[in-house]
């Protein structure tokens, strides 16, 4: 499945954190990056139901919204990430390549950086950078890019990546446990040690974060 790899550490932080330790996104985080432009209390409703793991649900009201509303790219946006987490590879692809020429384009790259991080991990990357050119400020965006960099052994453009996202969104637990997993990989003990003390981390999650980078540095 193709978020295999990119949801491997979502067990580990789900109690230290409100969602994965990598990014990537899946399932259930914050509302997607357009939220100023997807209004609608009932696109809010289907955000909520994304973020609940209610992927069926989520895609039978997008239906209902296009049935009443017509073909949006707003809509569009949910209905692919709806079908990424339903791991619906070729639907999902599908609807983000519709969007790669309109204003959600950022997210479109974003998903299918997503899509492609194990099958094709130099693919993924290029959409991400996409997606950060696009959206520079998206914290979530620069996150999952730093992780993809560091899973391919790039490791002082990950840490620009992550580096960025923590400074963005300093309160972000997920940001801060990637830069711990990245300082670890890099072999600084010390420093991810006192990053953990400083954002909460506790021992048990440290412990998996530790075993992760060894992952990381045995496959990189």
């Amino acid at each position: 499945m193709p978020w295999r790899g990119l949801l491997l550490l979502l067990a580990l932080s789900a109690c230290a954190a409100p969602r994965p330790v990598d990014r990537v996104g899946f399932p259930g985080e914050e509302s997607p990056e357009n939220t100023g432009q997807i209004g609608g209390v009932h696109t809010d409703l289907i955000r909520e139901m994304l973020a609940q793991e209610q992927y069926y649900a989520a895609l039978a009201h997008i239906d209902e919204q296009r049935n009443r509303l017509g073909n949006r790219d707003d809509l569009e946006v949910l209905r692919a990430e709806a079908l990424a987490r339903l791991g619906d590879r070729n639907g999902a692809e599908r609807a983000y390549q519709g969007l790669l020429r309109g204003r959600f384009a950022a997210e479109a790259h974003h998903g299918l950086g997503l899509l492609y991080a194990d099958l094709e991990p130099g693919t993924a990357i290029r959409h991400l950078e996409r997606a950060v050119g696009l959206r520079p400020t998206s914290a979530r965006m620069r996150n999952d890019l730093g992780y993809a960099l560091m899973r391919s052994g790039r490791l002082g453009e990950a840490q620009r990546q992550l580096a960025t996202a923590v400074e963005l969104e300093p309160g972000n637990r997920r940001w801060a446990n990637n830069m711990v997993l990245l300082l670890l990989v890099q072999g600084q003990d010390a420093a991810a040690g006192r990053m953990a003390r400083q954002t909460g981390i506790d021992e048990a999650l440290f412990r998996r974060l530790r075993d992760e980078a060894r992952r990381i540095g045995t496959n990189g």
